[in-house]
């Protein structure tokens, strides 16, 4: 998980407020495009004791209890404390912990057990940054009935406002740990404070790399961009119908397999630590790079080789894949599992994609329609977003 801000509250009079004056929070409240709306909560179970810290991102807050009390688009730390008494009642309400302990209950018949609440506490408020923005940082504490090894864990946060939201849960005790998402279908699940199975580890990282691509609209973009001239080959200054398909497959699969390999090479460096980029940087280099493919329909530089643009821009992408994995919080033998289930999904999304686009493309392909406007237009609205996505970002 990040490292945390050293921006906390502070209860003392003058020395505080000018503290306060000295370090406001300023926090921009577009969302990337690159990467949906989580929540993160971490666990950590010793005995009866649960400890851990919830971080939900500022800009979601905005949208669950309005911290923008001044309507300038912007967040400032007072802003944040003003909202101290709502944020706590959205967490407490959202969030809860529960035991299985004792004999069966006369209620549930045999089998069944009595279920023990663990009490939530929050504790002081913090900042932390996150691949997509600021994130308030709030610490959990809970004292379960007895030894926890598994609880019962609910969340329900900004699901009914935000019905593709996450709610990316890392639990660990003495004997290892795991992760999992809580979606608005899986709000309530029995989670054990253990290391799970290789497989089902790789699976849950599977699945999240099939989300993230398809609420990945840069990354659509960027795929849709070098899709469009997929089925149409240059002649002068047109663009004309492929011949046959199976060379158009050939082409596809080039274009598709340098993708492929360009951002596992780079999400793979990165999510081991060998290169840290910025995380600013690499969103502005994603959204140049979707601008790029997409001019390059409409202006061809790279006319032949789309293959080549796909490998060099791609690699931007994998930087931003990685952004993913380490706000998961994974390490060790779960970053290897995490990296290659993520990865795994990545491409399923990705061939899912093709699969639909590229025999319907190729059945247009004659069409008048598909060749001067629906294959430009879409271009040129592709290179448009990614325009203004580049401003925003900078």
């Amino acid at each position: 998980m990040s490292s945390q801000s050293t921006i906390s509250p502070s209860p003392r009079g003058g020395e505080g407020k000018h503290r306060y004056a000295m370090l406001l929070l300023l926090v921009a409240l577009p969302a990337s495009a690159h990467k949906g709306s989580d929540a993160y909560w971490t666990l950590r179970a010793s005995g009866p004791v649960v400890s851990g810290r919830v971080e939900v991102a500022l800009k979601d807050l905005e949208v669950l209890v309005g911290l923008d009390a001044d309507g300038d688009g912007k967040v400032t730390w007072g802003e944040v404390k003003a909202k101290d008494a709502a944020v706590r009642t959205a967490l407490t309400g959202a969030l809860g912990l529960g035991q299985r302990v004792g004999l069966p209950s006369p209620s549930q018949g045999e089998g069944g057990s009595v279920d023990s609440a663990c009490p939530l506490s929050l504790g002081e408020f913090s900042v932390t940054p996150h691949s997509d923005g600021m994130y308030l940082s709030v610490p959990v504490t809970a004292r379960c009935a007895a030894n926890v090894s598994e609880l019962e864990v609910k969340y329900a946060l900004l699901f009914d406002v935000d019905a593709q939201h996450r709610g990316l849960v890392s639990v660990s005790g003495e004997t290892g740990g795991n992760w999992t998402a809580f979606t608005n279908n899986r709000r309530a699940q029995t989670l054990t404070f253990t290391s799970i199975g290789a497989g089902e580890q790789t699976g849950l990282a599977f699945f999240q790399g099939v989300h993230h691509i398809a609420i990945g609209w840069d990354h659509l973009c960027f795929l849709f961009a070098l899709l469009l001239p997929s089925v149409l080959r240059r002649a002068g200054t047109d663009w004309v119908p492929r011949p046959a398909f199976k060379p158009t497959l050939l082409d596809v699969t080039k274009v598709v397999t340098a993708f492929t390999v360009a951002h596992s090479i780079t999400l793979a460096l990165a999510a081991f630590g060998f290169v840290t980029p910025n995380a600013k940087w690499v969103e502005v280099a994603i959204a140049i790079s979707v601008a790029l493919a997409a001019f390059n329909n409409l202006v061809p530089f790279v006319p032949e080789t789309r293959w080549s643009l796909a490998f060099s821009l791609g690699l931007m992408h994998g930087f931003g894949f990685v952004a993913a994995i380490r706000d998961l919080g994974a390490a060790g033998p779960s970053l290897w599992l995490s990296v290659l289930g993520f990865n795994l999904g990545v491409e399923a999304g990705q061939l899912g994609i093709v699969a639909v686009f590229v025999p319907l493309a190729w059945l247009l392909r004659t069409k008048p329609a598909y060749r001067r406007f629906l294959m430009p237009l879409g271009s040129a609205l592709i290179l448009g977003i990614a325009l203004w996505w580049t401003a925003q970002r900078l």
